[in-house]
């Protein structure tokens, strides 16, 4: 996530005061009103700057401050932001690093206050979304958060941070999506976030965390499509920085194996299970395989 925050940041800035300096230079003002409006948006623009950099050169060090210099350069960036707003009521970049930078402070409640002012200047500003969608999650009302996750990756540029956030999203609040019909059916509820983490490991094929997570997706399915899992697994295996180690490789097995077995291939499972280097750490998930297998053949 933090990742993620960062790149929305930089986007969102980039693209903010690209925006601004557009409006301000767009033409020349002909009546004293548009003069005021493009002075107005020049200084709002300058300020915006100045705070961004602020917040980013502020959590760039902030790890290496005492616990009292912490405290007391965020007190003085948020107490320059409140000044910015005050001058600049509408700032939506302003409302959206102010509301990040309360959210990183643990303040949600006068962060989502910000986000929902920002909202109705930019609604359908990714970042804005994003941010909003996690902080309404967090606060446990994931039905408020669920359509700004879907709004945000609509128009968000397409990254596996995104849809990974979405697919742990909707995992973990699926109990309480179902509950408030946000998602009509248990199977649709993990088809979508099966397709979420497929859309993560797509979109970065070479990282090797996002294809182990959309693997271990099949795990977290109510009625796990194996021939699938099996698939995913395989191509897990082939991945460089599996096949370097023997406890990812022997890991990876193990996971082709249950799916072997789930699919009824018992003998292709059994001599996975039996030629596959033993680790302790995995020792409990080879017993599990086993009791699988065991109780497949006993059933058959």
């Amino acid at each position: 996530m933090k990742t993620f925050r960062k790149f929305v940041l930089f986007c969102f800035g980039v693209c903010f005061a690209n925006a601004l300096a557009a409006e301000a230079t767009d033409s020349a003002p002909r009546t004293a009103s548009e003069l005021i409006a493009a002075r107005t948006a020049e200084a709002c623009l300058e300020d915006a700057k100045d705070l961004f950099l602020r917040r980013e050169k502020f959590f760039a060090e902030a790890e290496n401050f005492s616990e009292n210099e912490r405290s007391r350069q965020a007190a003085d960036l948020a107490e320059r932001f409140e000044r910015h707003l005050a001058r600049f009521p509408d700032s939506v970049a302003a409302l959206y690093y102010f509301a990040d930078l309360l959210h990183e402070g643990g303040e949600n409640s006068r962060a989502e206050t910000l986000l929902l002012r920002a909202e109705k200047q930019a609604p359908d500003l990714a970042p804005i979304q994003f941010l909003l969608a996690e902080i309404l999650s967090e606060r446990g009302v994931p039905e408020e958060a669920f359509p700004r996750f879907c709004k945000a990756l609509k128009s968000a540029p397409e990254s596996a941070e995104n849809w990974a956030l979405f697919g742990e999203f909707l995992l973990d609040n699926r109990a309480r999506l179902l509950e408030k019909k946000c998602i009509a059916t248990r199977a649709e509820l993990d088809e979508r976030m099966q397709a979420a983490f497929f859309r993560a490991a797509l979109s970065a094929p070479e990282n090797f965390n996002f294809r182990w997570r959309f693997a271990e997706s099949f795990y977290d399915a109510e009625t796990p499509d194996w021939n699938r899992a099996l698939a995913a697994w395989e191509s897990v295996g082939k991945m460089s920085a599996v096949r370097s180690r023997e406890d990812l490789l022997a890991a990876v097995a193990l996971h082709r194996a249950r799916a072997l077995a789930e699919i009824g291939r018992m003998e292709e499972a059994d001599t996975i299970i039996r030629e596959t280097v033993g680790f302790p750490e995995l020792e409990r998930s080879r017993r599990k395989v086993f009791e699988i297998i065991r109780q497949k053949r006993k059933s058959d």
